[in-house]
């Protein structure tokens, strides 16, 4: 279970790798933390890890726009991503990498601590699970099922054009429901689902691996023997990266601390990239450096021997929280103003060291008077400055940078912003320096179209638009994702939906998930379980806000086109549907039958008074000698047909099934010619060794 406190407190534990240096603690930020502030920031982001042609995306507070995507970008809920022909984009995300490939639409429903739910309208992606805890969630959404992630491994996921789903386990283990049903499928198994309202699929065993599993494989390649997490903590995204542009050294005063390589003798943290607004955390930092993730967003820097060194989070830090960016704000010059507004002057900002304070910017907290006092910062000479306009409009620093001494010192005099940086954020601060690129953007029956979900996924964020307002009144603190919440449920159009959604359950319980008439050796299917989490219904397919309850979920009004419902089935399929039905009836009550079956065990050496007491429970029956040589026999006169010894599956998930047919192959996303090795497993990463 995660420890709130390590998720909510932006605060940083600096332990050093080495045995006889001290252990430094970052000091707690002032002020107290309620229960709802836990909910408030139980929401993280994704990061675009890499991006490969063309892509672009689409931030959920502005859907009328898409915008080009490039490496570093944040992303969370409500935002969409979608590749072109010759463009593939890799996402991270806690415990998840994505691999996107070309042509292909994919959206964040939900994305917190413990809960990560995406959706795919079209297109082939890849995922990977590189560790979860017991109370994680990963849901793919497709539209005419929704997939749940139980185990670490490797999952790939095709939409065709009619919006069918072809899943593959590679490695893992996974639920898929559809239509009332859901189907475990496990390691080495392919399924097949057909259909939106009255889904019929069949199991295979899976294919040989083709181009796309193939260079998916070469991009974890990359990720093995990574030095780097011998250092940091594994919760950091983006360290596996430092390995290839830096070098780790050994210091007294902090432990293993990281050093970039080939840089100018001149450069500072934070210069490389620009800032963007992004809500619950309002500015946030964007670096242009290809390893430019974590040192900006996790650990502090520190001056050695006049070079620049991150100091990690250490590798016994269990959960670390992301922080939108590390730095220490100061503003002045002529047209400054501590009042929010959108006037002029400059803005200056330098790392906070590992014993600097950090006072957010973000969340309620954000709006509670701080007073520290008596603070040195060691890195405050560092500052970097630009004006006002080059800041709002997320200009990159480094062409924007104030060189005039005089500004610098005036600047550099002004006291450190404690709490919201008193500037109004605009248009241009949610889309970024390519803002005036022409993006390409999916068809719009694709952005359109519902998506089957389990989990009921917190509602679209509202509209940059109408956010303003709030954060003007609140000088220039980003909204909470519980006030984003009440804003959009008390809007009279009606709460949207990020993608449109198309409940799984069934209002009466009803399994309408079959499968195929020429389906060989498929497993029936269950009814869906209902888990710790709140499952999206027509009556409420959205909560509240990221990681709320349905008791305290406000009263809701949808708007329209948000929730798609089942169309009526033709007579002929809702006949067969019911013989289906009955047939599975029957088939459901076949484990208890087994245990009352002692008319055939009677036959058996042992007397009765040592057999009944245990036939209730199989294990023990099979002790004595004679039993083994008569319990063929019985189990041949117990099953009359297949479908007896399939029943009891959920009971035995530790068996695999072994289909009869191989999965046919599918579309190539990168259109290679012939079939490649299958996949041999790859090597645990650090995330599983611990």
């Amino acid at each position: 279970m995660r420890i709130a406190l390590s998720r909510c407190y932006l605060t940083i534990s600096l332990a050093l790798a080495s045995a006889g240096a001290p252990v430094l603690s970052a000091q707690q930020v002032p002020g107290s933390q309620g229960a709802g502030d836990e909910q408030d920031f139980q929401q993280t982001v994704a990061r675009v890890s890499s991006v490969t042609g063309d892509a672009s995306f689409q931030r959920g507070d502005d859907p009328d726009h898409w915008q080009p995507v490039g490496i570093n970008v944040p992303m969370t809920i409500g935002d969409r991503i979608y590749s072109t022909a010759a463009g593939r984009v890799e996402l991270e995300a806690p415990g998840l990498r994505a691999f996107v490939a070309p042509e292909t639409e994919l959206a964040i429903l939900n994305l917190t601590e413990d809960v990560q739910q995406y959706s795919m309208a079209q297109g082939t992606a890849t995922f990977r699970i590189s560790h979860m805890d017991d109370e994680d969630v990963f849901e793919i959404d497709t539209p005419n099922a929704a997939i749940t992630l139980e185990a670490t491994g490797l999952y790939r996921v095709y939409v065709d054009a009619d919006g069918d789903t072809r899943f593959s386990v590679r490695r893992g283990e996974a639920r898929v429901s559809a239509g009332g049903g859901e189907v475990t499928v496990r390691t080495g198994e392919a399924m097949h689902i057909d259909g939106i309202d009255a889904p019929e699929y069949d199991v295979f065993a899976l294919p040989l691996a083709d181009s796309w599993d193939r260079w998916v494989d070469s991009r974890e390649l990359r990720r093995h023997g990574v030095v780097s997490y011998d250092f940091a903590s594994e919760d950091i995204l983006g360290a596996s990266d430092l390995d290839s542009y830096g070098r780790w050294e050994e210091t007294p005063e902090y432990g293993h601390v990281w050093f970039p390589a080939n840089v100018a003798s001149d450069w500072t943290p934070y210069r490389a990239g620009h800032w963007m607004w992004q809500d619950p955390w309002g500015w946030t930092w964007v670096s242009s450096e290809p390893w430019g993730w974590a040192p900006y967003h996790y650990g502090r820097w520190a001056v050695r021997a006049s070079r620049w060194c991150w100091v990690p989070v250490a590798p016994n830090v269990r959960h670390v929280a992301y922080a939108p960016a590390l730095v220490g704000f100061v503003g002045g010059g002529p047209g400054w103003s501590t009042s929010i507004s959108a006037g002029g002057g400059f803005i200056g900002w330098f790392p906070l060291g590992p014993r600097d304070p950090l006072v957010p910017w973000w969340g309620n907290r954000a709006l509670t008077p701080v007073n520290v006092a008596n603070v040195t910062y060691v890195n405050r000479t560092y500052v970097t400055v630009v004006d006002r306009g080059a800041f709002v409009n997320a200009r990159p620093v480094q062409a924007a940078l104030v060189r005039d001494g005089g500004v610098l010192r005036q600047v550099a005099e002004q006291p450190v912003v404690r709490g919201p940086l008193p500037v109004l954020p605009t248009a241009e601060s949610i889309r970024g320096p390519s803002a005036g690129r022409v993006a390409a953007r999916p068809l719009q029956k694709i952005v359109e179209r519902p998506v089957t979900a389990r989990l009921a996924p917190p509602p679209a964020p509202p509209v940059f638009s109408q956010k303003l307002n709030a954060i003007r009144e609140n000088r220039g603190a980003p909204m909470t994702p519980s006030a984003a919440a009440k804003l959009v449920t008390q809007s009279p159009q009606g709460v949207r939906a990020a993608v449109p959604i198309r409940p799984v359950a069934r209002e009466s319980g009803r399994v309408e998930l079959a499968p195929r008439r020429d389906a060989e050796g498929a497993p029936p299917p269950d009814p869906i379980r209902a888990g710790g989490r709140t499952m999206a219904s027509p009556q409420a397919p959205f909560i509240s806000h990221p990681s709320a309850s349905r008791e305290n979920a406000p009263p809701m009004r949808v708007a329209p086109g948000a929730v798609t419902l089942p169309r009526t089935m033709p007579p002929a399929r809702a006949a067969a549907l019911e013989d289906s039905s009955k047939a599975a009836a029957v088939e459901a009550p076949r484990p208890p039958a087994r245990e009352q079956a002692p008319a055939l065990r009677r036959v058996e050496p042992p007397p009765p008074a040592t057999v009944e007491p245990r036939k209730a429970v199989a294990p023990p029956q099979a002790r004595p000698a004679p039993i083994p040589e008569q319990r063929p026999n019985a189990v041949e006169q117990a099953r009359p047909a297949p479908q007896v010894e399939r029943a009891p599956q959920p009971a035995r998930r530790e068996l695999s099934r072994a289909p009869r047919r191989v999965a046919p192959s599918g579309p190539d996303p990168l259109q290679a010619s012939g079939p490649g090795k299958d996949d041999k497993g790859e090597k645990k990463e650090k995330g599983e060794k611990k």
